[in-house]
């Protein structure tokens, strides 16, 4: 662990000890608690080489998540690929802001989730609203098999109907059987020339089309919001992460859309993150 930890010090890595402790534990094949438990042990044939080979990789900036296959959101784990987005806390204030805007648990709610990726918004909406169903749009094969793979771990198979479709083509809302009680989206929201300048982790390693908004980063709020007053439905809401200092700019492209936009929620650390809008 003290060896590992120096060379991810030496990488640039933040919290290094703690990660340390996670490839370890990955390389023996145990948890952090049997880790702890079986420290003094005898190491398992191959552990060296395998930790060996995860440290490079982290080393490389490769995010913990894809090295690890799994991300926790929301309290439960979803499977990540470097088919899609790892999910980040910032994006349970779209959970929070659900849960607030629709109160009843009971429903069945129908739920749109547009850029679906690994399933995290979905798929724990579909666990919060036992009566829901829901359908989730990817223009990725990849993102989607791992979105199917998350939904059946988690009990919600039956309930989520996972697509592939591109917001970026002519007539693509008109073949989501909507319209829908509820609206979701974390889309891209990266100025396009921004990108090159993020953190390693995201830049090199996450997929550009996750990521990329666009010139301004707003051109999937756009497409989004031209499509809203379609998907959603009477007294529904349309609910979209987006980046900080964007929430004014897509707030007015929903006004002009014809939806009524509420007020932004401001994540953990006081950045208007999601902006709700209603029908």
């Amino acid at each position: 662990m003290r060896d590992t930890a120096v060379a991810l010090t030496a990488a640039g890595i933040d919290n290094a000890r703690f990660e340390a402790r996670l490839l370890l534990a990955h390389a023996a094949g145990l948890s952090i608690e049997q880790l702890i438990a079986h420290g003094r042990d005898a190491t398992p044939d191959g552990f060296a080489a395998a930790l060996r080979s995860l440290t490079a990789r982290r080393i490389a900036r490769e995010p913990m998540a894809y090295i690890l296959g799994e991300r926790e959101f929301w309290g439960l784990p979803f499977k990540v690929s470097p088919a899609v987005l790892v999910p980040r806390p910032d994006s349970e204030t779209v959970i929070e802001a659900v849960l607030s805007l629709m109160p009843d648990r009971g429903r069945a709610w129908r739920i749109l989730d547009l850029g679906v990726g690994s399933g995290c918004l979905l798929l724990t909406l579909l666990r919060e609203y036992p009566q829901a169903s829901g359908v989730g749009l990817d223009v990725s094969n990849e993102a989607l098999a791992v979105a199917r793979q998350n939904a059946r771990a988690l009990g919600v198979s039956g309930r989520a109907r996972l697509v592939s479709g591109d917001w970026r083509q002519a007539g693509w809302s008109e073949r989501l059987d909507g319209p829908f009680d509820l609206v979701v989206s974390n889309p891209p929201y990266i100025d396009s020339a921004a990108i090159e300048g993020l953190m390693p982790e995201v830049a090199r390693f996450e997929p550009r089309l996750a990521l990329d908004g666009g010139r301004d980063g707003l051109d999937a709020y756009r497409l989004i919001a031209a499509a809203g007053p379609e998907l959603v439905a009477a007294d529904g809401h349309l609910v979209v992460e987006v980046g900080e200092g964007q929430a004014v700019d897509v707030k007015g492209l929903f006004d002009m859309a014809g939806l009524t936009p509420l007020a932004p929620w401001k994540d953990l650390g006081g950045i208007e993150r999601v902006v709700p809008a209603k029908q």
